[in-house]
């Protein structure tokens, strides 16, 4: 053990205000290792970086950064990253790998990138994980605050690395937060002054062990929290309820969902947003007036105002803000409607449960494009949903034969080898009234580079489609 080593037994020692490391090993060199990178240059930090790519793309990532004075390796994770003071881990790499470990054997902080915003930052945070919801439950938390006033900004998974963003927001102001369970793997003082835990689904089983790993995982984002701190959870959630019972005395515990006898709660009653908090009863307004469809996004408006609650913002401000959103890219979005027939590019959805989210926000008449690379969910969970609004499925990517095997039965089901196919598939069935939503239910890097990649695709294949038809219609 050198030197530098010896003084690091507590993983509490740099507050990033006044102390900071010497070396810093950053591993992954996507969006998030790039701003870890960009911030301790900044601080006079020596970064070493480390990645799997080919040594050709990392050079072309260090000078297009134009990063100076910065060590690198490429292709593999080696023992190098262990002559380092501090190491941050990307949310893609496992932190149960070997060399992980023999990090903190040696009392080598491994940090996720999360933690590393949360130290540098001054703001007060406000988080939110969970298996779906999250990207656009930040999103309406921030269109609250915005509408109220209140400095803040929206980062973390939604793809906003923290550290690029939070240090600059002031004491006075809030980061909102999307969390991943990859995040919370490598927390440490971590300590939002609101946590939501949207829900807890069957997924990420080609990273953990077994489902109750995963769920174990989303559930750190409470070890820190005090009785001055509120945990938001959902009350239609089993697990989620239980946990919340039991955590009540630590902390402030909110449900949303439904109305809890004795508990805060903020919930939708018919369409009324309402609300218990505070040793106060309120109404926000009435969520048929929000852009966004379904009522999943009604308990993502739930969580939103809380938080804005939490946050200082009134009533009349948060109900603007919600109102005022009009979503996200790949979250339901509508691409086009022609010749009667909508299209909706909902590539963010990568659990079974957000295919029964969009199917549900539409009356009936549903052409479904679903499938990507498997990462384990229980696709029979939305046999329901599919069976009551579905026409016909068309399904692609290496989890298209498991896929097909759970929904047999239900609707017609068609193969397709490309994303252009299964639009082509789907158009050819559409009548006007009718509604194609592309919700793959699975991740994307079976076929694209990204969720975003995958939806920009679908986004122009519709388009270009769509222009064809009516260009023939002249």
């Amino acid at each position: 053990m050198n030197s530098r080593h010896r003084v690091l037994e507590m993983s509490n020692y740099f507050d990033l205000q006044t102390i900071f490391p010497k070396r810093v090993a950053v591993l992954g060199a996507a969006r998030s290792g790039i701003d870890v990178a960009r911030y301790f240059l900044s601080h006079r930090v020596e970064v070493f970086i480390s990645d799997r790519c080919d040594p050709e793309k990392l050079n072309k990532i260090i000078a297009e950064n134009a990063f100076v004075n910065v060590t690198f390796e490429a292709g593999a994770h080696t023992e190098a990253i262990l002559d380092a003071d501090l190491i941050i881990l990307s949310p893609g790499i496992p932190s149960g790998m070997p060399l992980l470990q023999k990090a903190k054997a040696r009392n080598i902080p491994v940090w996720s990138e999360m933690e590393l915003g949360f130290r540098a930052s001054r703001a007060t945070f406000l988080a939110v994980t969970g298996s779906t919801g999250k990207s656009t439950t930040v999103s309406l938390a921030g269109a609250a605050l915005s509408a109220a006033g209140i400095e803040h900004v929206v980062a973390g998974n939604i793809g906003l690395p923290v550290i690029g963003s939070t240090p600059s927001v002031s004491e006075k102001g809030f980061a909102v937060v999307e969390v991943s369970s990859f995040h919370l793997e490598t927390i440490d003082r971590f300590r939002p002054k609101a946590a939501a835990v949207l829900n807890l689904m069957k997924n990420h089983l080609d990273r953990y062990p077994s489902e109750e790993a995963y769920y174990r995982a989303k559930m750190e984002i409470a070890r820190n929290l005090t009785h001055d701190d509120y945990l938001i959870l959902n009350a239609n959630d089993r697990r989620l309820f239980s946990w919340g019972k039991t955590m009540a005395g630590r902390m402030r515990v909110i449900y949303f969902g439904a109305d809890i006898a004795g508990s805060d709660s903020f919930w939708c009653e018919e369409t009324l947003l309402r609300y218990r908090f505070n040793g106060q009863r309120g109404i926000i307004g009435d969520c048929a007036k929000m852009k966004l469809r379904g009522d999943h996004n009604h308990d993502n408006a739930s969580v939103a105002a809380a938080l804005a609650k939490i946050a200082g913002a009134d009533d009349i401000a948060v109900f603007r803000g919600l109102c005022l959103f009009v979503g996200l890219p790949h979250r339901l979005e509508l691409v086009a409607e022609s010749g009667g027939i909508a299209w909706y590019n909902d590539s963010k959805s990568t659990t079974a449960e957000s295919i029964g989210c969009a199917v549900r926000a539409f009356p009936g008449g549903v052409h479904l494009i679903a499938g990507g690379k498997d990462k384990g969910c229980d696709f029979s969970a939305v046999r329901e949903a599919i069976s009551g609004g579905v026409r016909d499925i068309v399904l692609i990517g290496e989890a298209a034969a498991r896929i097909e095997a759970q929904w047999s039965g239900l609707a017609p089901i068609i193969r397709a080898a490309t994303l252009a196919e299964a639009v082509a598939a789907s158009a050819s069935r559409a009548l006007p009234g009718d509604t194609v939503v592309f919700s793959p239910g699975c991740s994307s890097f079976d076929m694209f580079r990204d969720f975003e990649d995958r939806g920009d695709q679908f986004r122009s294949i519709v388009l270009n489609a769509v222009g064809r038809a009516q260009e023939a219609l002249k």
